[in-house]
């Protein structure tokens, strides 16, 4: 599930600021909404993310029992963006 690029992609965002709403993600993504809601969801579904509502905002963040296992992939591809990078 996490190896289509835009899920990893969300996965990553959500890593690095810990919370984020589909409005904000599609901007960082320069996707819709609905195509990021469409992976929010298919993540959700396998549980790697969590959603809460605030007002009539939805924030989305990590499933804190992936975290052991999402967490070191995505330090790992960091470290190899920044290698092929430099």
């Amino acid at each position: 599930l996490a190896g289509n690029e835009v899920r990893l992609k969300i996965l990553f965002l959500l890593y690095k600021e810990e919370q984020m709403c589909p409005c904000d993600l599609s901007d960082v993504l320069d996707m819709t909404v609905p195509a990021v809601s469409q992976h929010l969801r298919k993540l959700k579904d396998a549980r790697m993310v969590v959603d809460k509502k605030v007002g009539q905002s939805i924030f989305y963040s990590i499933k804190t029992e992936n975290t052991e296992t999402i967490i070191p992939v995505l330090i790992a591809l960091v470290g190899k963006t920044h290698k092929v990078i430099k």
